[in-house]
């Protein structure tokens, strides 16, 4: 049984989200927040109020797993399963979270602890580091390796006993300050290969909330459509379907904001603005983008803003930097401030290097997708698609209730799972009224997947489709087993002329690097050839550029989602490098993959329509991100960040899965 108690100080009202288990330790005293905004003035907030979290921790077990140690703890148990910090290339150790949901606007004033001394342990090897996977549609999949700068340093491991972060977010469409707590009852010392353990901790926190709501109750409008004025006309009778069933709607075309928001540096702010006093004066809650790039040029109907938080030192080859949507839905800060992902006022946004850092809160205050339509073409098949399908209850209808799951061994790994069946599998025990429709990739001369299987699968219509493996913009694939080294035959964008399932459209959760960055045009092979001159194609798969050798007008994501007579209704996938997790580390019988990065998405996604009926696309991709910063940002790597930031939506999101009664 877990050990933490909760104990509420001058008023009551605060909810704990969950408390389970993952791994940082630290040592200390107090841990101060930000001091109090001077020019507020105490007059703006309510009395301090105080949290409490008390942990008993009982005695800790070491046991072997390879040629490492794993160390667990009962009270950072979740579900029966033991949680770890599953950081990539760092140590693995257990530790207790739990997340609160304050007022929104509430800050900070101080978090302190007192606990036992702590017991010395001396081990008998080094401590297992986390391993994770690149999703490279190369020739090798890049492996990260142990972080020496922790194995060979004599500093403790985390810095302290007590973590947390805050953030501003939506809780299932109310406005929230959220509140994570990280309690880790050991740290280890690795040029010692010691532990230290305490039996005992305390945590007192004391914050304040805004005497006044930050965010107006001015209810009257739920989905916010920004487009430029040219697709105006053609979005008008989606605007008519959605207040016809109840989702009230309001479309405004980008020259108005533009002239309207004067204080914003760029386009992009302009629009983020936008939607910050739509939130204020109308209390939105989804937002529909409608816009990509114009044609096959390199300007933009709607433009997108690029997160250079990239690891480059930990991926197959460095990515520059990846489109992020996730800048347009992260309004606010837990304190209530705008949310500019540009903290140094630099004009360079999302930057995160050697020498600086953005403040960035990530949780997304609007539920928001897009549609990244190049012209009225895209734009009117879209309207279509998505009346079509809300129009009358399909989840009712036999198709609807089947899972099409397209996978296969993903690496060629050290434990030699089959990645992708394993997590296809588990995604089956998530939605359990579904009929699973496995394209698995089984040998070269048998079950295979390509251009046949999967549009057969596709063909009879599913209420959701799982591609897991590789990705590019131009294609996604898996290797065979047994050893995840010989490829499978793929599923191209080509394959989609093919593809027949008419009206019966999945939305479709990809796991894979690429699939859905939607910059990719005729401009790309132009301006790489004639930076590069012929090297640009020799060169491709080291510089990553392998997608533009065979041009493509749409990335394989907006191609499938934008299909005329078919494709999907929605697709949710990465604009960069997917990572999953490798091998089992925390050696607790479940693979890794299924459990950090973009395996934990995918997963979490699925669970919230099949385990818990949630039943509003958008809100579902948004909790799902919201799930992931509460379970893995207290981690403090740039990997947690651009799992969330990369993770777009192609779709409407106030879209009702199933459709209407």
């Amino acid at each position: 049984m877990n050990n933490v108690t909760l104990k509420k100080g001058i008023v009551v009202g605060l909810l704990i989200i969950f408390t389970f288990s993952s791994c940082i330790p630290a040592i200390g005293f107090q841990i101060k927040n930000t001091e109090l905004n001077d020019a507020l003035g105490m007059n703006s907030w309510s009395e301090i109020k105080y949290i409490e979290i008390e942990i008993d921790f009982s005695d800790l077990e070491i046991v072997k797993h390879g040629n490492y140690w794993i160390v667990r703890v009962n009270e950072t148990n979740h579900n029966r399963i033991t949680l770890f910090d599953l950081d990539p290339g760092k140590p693995v150790l257990p530790v207790n979270i739990s997340v609160f949901n304050l007022v929104f606007g509430s800050k900070i004033l101080d978090v302190n602890y007192e606990h036992s001394t702590p017991e010395i342990i001396d081990l008998p090897g080094q401590l297992a580091f986390c391993k994770a996977t690149y999703d490279t549609f190369g020739d090798n999949s890049i492996e990260i390796l142990r972080d020496n700068s922790i194995y060979e340093n004599s500093d403790p491991y985390p810095a302290d006993w007590v973590s947390y972060h805050t953030g501003g977010g939506l809780s299932y469409g109310e406005h929230t300050t959220f509140l994570g707590v990280r309690v880790y009852p050991v740290r280890y010392f690795p040029i010692d290969n010691q532990l230290q353990f305490i039996e005992t901790i305390s945590v007192n926190i004391s914050y304040i909330e805004p005497f006044e709501p930050i965010i107006k109750d001015s209810n009257t409008c739920d989905l916010l459509i920004l487009a430029p004025s040219k697709f105006e006309r053609h979005l008008e009778p989606l605007v008519c379907h959605k207040n016809k069933f109840g989702v009230r709607t309001k479309l405004v075309s980008l020259d108005y904001i533009y002239n309207q928001i004067w204080y914003g540096r760029d386009k992009a702010e302009k629009i983020k603005l936008f939607i910050k006093e739509a939130i204020e004066d109308s209390g939105i809650k989804y937002v529909l983008l409608v816009g990509g790039i114009k044609g096959q040029t390199f300007l933009w109907n709607l433009p997108v803003r690029y997160s250079r938080v990239v690891p480059t030192d930990e991926q197959e080859y460095p990515e520059q930097s990846f489109i992020s949507d996730l800048y347009y839905a992260d309004i606010y800060d837990g304190e209530g401030m705008f949310s500019s992902w540009d903290s140094n006022n630099d004009s360079i946004f999302s930057s995160w290097n050697g020498s600086f850092k953005e403040e960035m809160d990530l949780y997304p205050d609007v539920y928001l997708g897009r549609l990244p339509c190049r012209n009225t073409i895209e734009v009117k098949v879209m309207v279509n698609k998505i009346i079509n399908y809300e129009k009358e209850k399909i989840s009712d209808k036999n198709w609807f209730k089947n899972l099409i799951l397209v996978a296969g061994d993903s690496y060629n790994d050290t434990n030699h799972y089959n990645e992708g069946e394993l997590i296809s599998e588990e995604a089956i025990t998530l939605m359990p009224d579904f009929n699973p429709v496995r394209v698995y990739a089984r040998s070269p001369s048998g079950d295979d997947i390509n251009k046949d299987t999967v549009n057969e699968a596709m063909g009879n219509g599913s209420g959701f489709a799982y591609f897991c493996g590789h990705g590019s913009i131009k294609s996604w694939n898996t290797h065979y087993p047994p050893n995840g080294t010989e490829w499978a035959g793929g599923y191209k964008c080509r394959d989609m002329i093919y593809l027949k399932n008419k009206e019966k459209l999945p939305i479709t959760v990809v796991g894979g690097c690429h699939n859905g960055q939607f910059d990719v045009t005729m401009w790309n092979i132009i301006s790489g050839f004639l930076k590069d001159g012929l090297s640009y194609f020799r060169l491709k798969p080291k510089a990553g550029r392998f997608w533009y050798t065979e041009w493509i007008p749409n990335c394989w994501s907006w191609w499938l989602t934008s299909k005329i007579g078919g494709g999907a209704i929605a697709t949710i996938s990465n604009t960069g490098l997917g990572t999953h997790g490798d091998g089992d580390l925390d050696n607790n019988t479940i693979p890794d993959y299924l459990e950090i990065l973009d395996g934990w998405l995918e997963l979490r996604f699925l669970e919230l329509y099949g385990t818990e009926d949630k039943e509003i696309l958008g809100e579902n991709h948004g909790e799902t991100l919201t799930g992931y910063l509460h379970r893995f940002l207290g981690d403090d790597t740039r990997m947690d960040v651009k799992m969330v930031q990369q993770w777009g939506l192609f779709g409407d999101p106030s879209l009702k899965i199933g459709g209407y009664e």
